[in-house]
C-alpha cells in the first residue's frame, strides 16, 4: 500500500466531505488506522493517566504498579506423560 493510498485511507475514515459516505476500512485498515490515532494520542492518555494516579486513583495507582512491575516468567510447562511415565518405571 503506497503512501498516497494511506492518505486516501485516513481521508475515508474520517468525515466523509465528498458527500457521500466513505467506504468501510477493510479489517488490516481499520488496525493501521486504529495505530496512529493511538501513536498521536498517546501522549496525552498516559499524562492523564499519571495524574489520576497522582490524585490518588486507586485504579489509576493500582494499575501503574502492575504496569511498572517486572515481567515474571512464565511458569514452566510440567512434565509430559512419557517422562513420567519412565520416572515411574525407574522408582
Amino acid at each position: 500500500m503506497g503512501r498516497s493510498s494511506q492518505r486516501n485511507v485516513e481521508l475515508m475514515a474520517e468525515a466523509g466531505e465528498t458527500g457521500q459516505p466513505p467506504k468501510p476500512l477493510r479489517p488490516k485498515q481499520c488496525h493501521k488506522y486504529l495505530q496512529r490515532t493511538l501513536a498521536v494520542a498517546f501522549p496525552a492518555i498516559v499524562e492523564g493517566f499519571l495524574k489520576e494516579a497522582r490524585n490518588g486513583g486507586c485504579a489509576h495507582m493500582k494499575l501503574a504498579v502492575e504496569l511498572l512491575e517486572s515481567a515474571k516468567p512464565e511458569p514452566r510447562r510440567t512434565k509430559g506423560s512419557a517422562q513420567r511415565f519412565l520416572e515411574e518405571l525407574g522408582e
